[in-house]
């Protein structure tokens, strides 16, 4: 669907997912979202009242995509003797700038997701139904490798510089 063919409460919750996912919450301004959505701040604020709102709903949004992707037979590799099975999720852009956004988050605005964690029930079960198993973890981390073989491996002309590297590889993807 395009984007003219949203409404326009989905306009701005489109709009602000992305952003967010670029700039975390503190980078986001409600200005950035309303132009990205091509509406004014006051339709941010009729239809969510809040920045810390509509980051909520972004925030539980990406983490029920991160937990259906964990969760999801599809991205299962093949079985290995030896090996586990685990969801090769290495290979979905959109899971790995989830990932990064989630892990950024928590580690840029630790305070502030807590709060969030504390205070807003969905957001608490979707985090601990994430962070509770230890195969979760090790997917994370598969992600997080995984984005650190590609910064090493691109040869981005210009940029020596591993987080411009990182950056750029986020954005781009």
């Amino acid at each position: 669907m395009s984007n003219t063919e949203l409404s326009t409460e989905a306009k701005i919750l489109e709009a602000a997912n992305s952003i967010f996912l670029q700039f975390g919450y503190h980078g986001t301004t409600l200005q950035q979202i309303a132009t990205k959505a091509a509406v004014n701040t006051a339709a941010i604020h009729y239809y969510f009242r809040s920045k810390e709102n509509i980051y909520s709903i972004v925030l539980s949004n990406n983490l029920s995509q991160l937990l259906d992707v964990l969760n999801h037979h599809e991205f299962y590799s093949a079985h290995k003797s030896s090996a586990p099975f685990t969801p090769d999720v290495t290979q979905n852009k959109e899971t790995e700038r989830i990932a990064w956004f989630l892990i950024n988050e928590i580690r840029t605005n630790n305070q502030f997701i807590r709060e969030m964690i504390r205070t807003n029930d969905k957001i608490n079960n979707l985090i601990t139904s994430i962070f509770s198993y230890p195969e979760n973890i090790e997917i994370l981390q598969q992600l997080i490798t995984s984005q650190f073989s590609k910064i090493i491996i691109l040869d981005l002309p210009g940029q020596s510089d591993p987080v411009e590297r990182a950056l750029k590889l986020n954005i781009n993807n």
